[in-house]
């Protein structure tokens, strides 16, 4: 049997959510992010600055938006938190995130791509979208069909970066992606935008989590929230919300 990327992320999302880490891993001054997957390469980008110029290493574990939360219920090693703002409220819900702890604005913009070179007319043909997992946070096809782009087809995948890799394949025309996705995958480029009133830019916040056992992680979220922190999302595609 061959597996493919799709059955491999498949078998990924049934695996249990287990409790990571150690006191001694809990002592040290890393600080410890998770973020959507989406939110991976920003974040990084954002680590590499903060380790320059501070001298204090990030560790980004992107997750599917649709697992943030229960890792955090799961009492992963923890220690800031960059996701959507829905999932955010339902951290603080859930105790998570203290009251009051959800800081800054964010929005990432949706966008039908192509390979470079491919044009419009590459809207007419495969298009790939994510399907309403877990690992997504959209329902991709349903976008699609709103826009009526008179595609050939709609390919359901596990998320933007199954879509990537269907682009990179030649197996799509076309893609639904996050601006994101955009600014981390050579060789594409913005088709179409995808229209307010089809589909909302996700919206996102960032904070401390009541897990946090290490030392201040708000230094962190303060350098994204600061121009030079804010400067590197921006380029990363991430806007900032008005």
């Amino acid at each position: 049997m061959v597996v493919t990327r799709r059955h491999f992320n498949q078998a990924l999302l049934a695996v249990p959510i287990l409790a990571i880490g150690s006191e001694a891993e809990a002592a040290t001054a890393d600080i410890v992010v998770t973020c959507d997957t989406t939110l991976g390469p920003p974040t990084r980008a954002a680590a590499v600055l903060y380790l320059q110029q501070v001298g204090v290493q990030v560790r980004v574990f992107p997750t599917g938006p649709g697992l943030v939360l229960p890792q955090l219920v799961h009492g992963i090693q923890n220690d800031v938190v960059f996701t959507q703002l829905n999932i955010g409220l339902e951290s603080v819900q859930s105790g998570l995130i203290a009251a009051g702890g959800l800081q800054g604005g964010w929005r990432n913009r949706l966008v039908i791509a192509a390979p470079r070179g491919a044009g419009p007319a590459a809207v007419r043909g495969r298009i790939a979208a994510s399907d309403p997992t877990p690992a997504a946070d959209m329902d991709g096809p349903a976008i699609v069909r709103a826009l009526n782009l008179g595609q050939t087809a709609i390919l359901g995948v596990i998320d933007t970066d199954e879509v990537v890799f269907l682009l990179a394949r030649g197996d799509a025309d076309a893609g639904l992606l996050h601006m994101t996705d955009i600014h981390a995958s050579a060789g594409l480029e913005v088709v179409q935008m995808v229209p307010d009133s089809v589909a909302q830019p996700i919206d996102y916040t960032v904070a401390v989590t009541t897990l946090s056992r290490r030392p201040n992680p708000q230094a962190f979220v303060d350098y994204l929230l600061s121009p030079p922190g804010q400067a590197v999302l921006e380029a990363q595609g991430i806007e900032a919300r008005p």
